[in-house]
């Protein structure tokens, strides 16, 4: 392959111009509104109720473009994570009205701006701001993984298989079946970090592109440790998406855990390789908030390990505090979603720290010095995924007192100051080390689209060989 079969055909910068500079994220009505009058005004574009999400709202589509081949963008599968939806939205009114944007992409665009309406429904009371950690953890809800939306496709595989996909699950699969894309496209994000990418194969000829996309908009590579610290690396933060195979050998592999103790169901991919075996699907994670030291590769005295297990020891004390919290008041936290995740999200990080500790022992050039990306993602950024469910903790303890008796009351209130307290001295830490800025949004949805759009164009360009 020559150098210039290498780049892609268009980078889709002349995109810039037309991102709405959006000052906050839209709510569910929002969405839903805009979508509707859309479809009222572009006889191309048609929106579709094809189901009930598990709360009994409505849930819909909008599809546009009448390409050969088909693509299917979902937002919002994990319901703290919408600058994906805010993308989709972009996109679906920039196809609409760009004719030529829409004529050169051979695709039919099937959209789901919003996957799981019900946990979004939880997470709007940061989505007008103030953009701060604080504002964030407070009013952060993620639902338990038996209710989420990339764990609970079906699947059958060896002797396991599961088939209680939840509802919005079901809406997705049946779209996969009837429409069979040849592209999928995930989104998701991070609070804090650098960009780093998903993709279920290489593709070689984009990694340049993908890798310096971001830093176009001032957003950094993520170069701190993987999200799932034995990811195979493609290239340069760019990741592959693990499939269901690959959470069942490494479940296989443990003789003391049978696979129904721990797994659910597969992602899109595997779904849609039920019918397509040579379908892509790709993620891009981005940061909400950053700091210049997510990106600072200056050598430390420390290895990798010791950095890891200095991160580690921490989140071990805030997690025996939050135990503490479970135990003393979560006879009286009512069975909600938000409640059991909370609670049972002790247990689970305490696996998966005593197992990174296991990892970093034995794992390649973990005895190298670590850098200060590595150093900051450790000890701090990775703090921040448990202190998420510290809000939600604080929130059902706060939910469970407005119709509790005086003694349960006083009890809960005790145990809310004591999390209160927790989660005031940790993001205070988190405020001392870190200088953190919060990322325009109209830059978030720039970097997903125009990445997005490079890898379709490319797909597309690869099929007409």
């Amino acid at each position: 392959m020559t150098d210039s079969e290498s780049e892609p055909a268009r980078t889709f910068k002349s995109l810039d111009k037309a991102v709405p500079r959006y000052e906050s994220f839209l709510t569910v009505d929002e969405h839903r509104e805009r979508n509707q009058a859309l479809a009222r005004n572009h006889n191309q574009v048609r929106y579709e109720e094809l189901g009930e999400s598990k709360g009994g709202e409505a849930i819909w589509t909008v599809t546009i473009g009448k390409g050969d081949r088909s693509a299917l963008l979902f937002g919002a599968p994990h319901p703290n994570e919408p600058i994906g939806s805010m993308t989709i939205d972009f996109l679906i009114h920039e196809l609409a009205t760009n004719d030529e944007l829409r004529a050169s992409l051979d695709y039919e665009f099937i959209c789901m701006p919003i996957a799981d309406i019900d946990g979004v429904r939880f997470n709007e009371g940061w989505f007008d701001g103030p953009f701060t950690l604080s504002n964030y953890i407070q009013n952060f809800y993620r639902p338990p993984p038996d209710e989420q939306i990339e764990a609970t496709f079906p699947v059958e595989y060896e002797d396991y298989s599961f088939d209680e996909p939840i509802p919005a699950t079901r809406v997705l699969a049946d779209l996969i079946e009837s429409h069979q894309p040849d592209f999928i496209y995930s989104f998701h994000n991070l609070e804090f970090g650098g960009c780093y990418y998903y993709l279920t194969e290489p593709l070689e000829p984009l990694h340049d592109a993908l890798s310096s996309l971001p830093e176009e908009y001032g957003v950094p590579l993520h170069h701190g440790e993987p999200e799932w610290f034995e990811n195979e690396a493609f290239d340069n933060a760019i990741y592959r998406l693990r499939t269901f195979e690959d959470q069942y050998e490494m479940v296989h592999d443990d003789n003391d855990i049978e696979p129904e103790e721990v797994l659910l169901g597969s992602n899109a991919y595997d779904y849609a390789s039920r019918f397509d075996d040579d379908v892509i699907e790709f993620v891009v994670e981005l940061p909400y908030f950053y700091d210049q030291q997510i990106q600072d590769q200056t050598e430390l005295n420390s290895t990798r390990e010791e950095v890891i297990r200095e991160g580690v020891q921490s989140r071990e004390m805030l997690l025996e505090q939050m135990g503490h919290v479970v135990e003393s008041v979560g006879e009286y936290l009512p069975d909600t979603p938000m409640a059991r995740e909370a609670m049972g999200v002790v247990s689970y990080f305490e696996d998966e720290v005593e197992s990174k500790v296991e990892w970093a022992e034995s794992a390649p050039k973990t005895d190298e010095p670590a850098t200060v990306a590595q150093s900051v993602d450790e000890r701090l950024l990775r703090q921040c995924h448990v202190l998420r469910y510290a809000g939600m903790l604080l929130r059902s303890i706060d939910h469970t007192a407005m119709s509790a008796d005086e003694e349960t009351h006083d009890q809960l209130m005790e145990a809310k100051a004591v999390l209160e307290d927790t989660l005031h001295d940790r993001i205070g830490e988190i405020r001392e080390h870190l200088d953190y800025e919060t990322i325009p949004i109209w830059k978030l949805v720039a970097i997903q689209a125009r990445a997005g759009l490079v890898c379709l164009d490319y797909r597309q360009s690869t099929f007409d060989e």
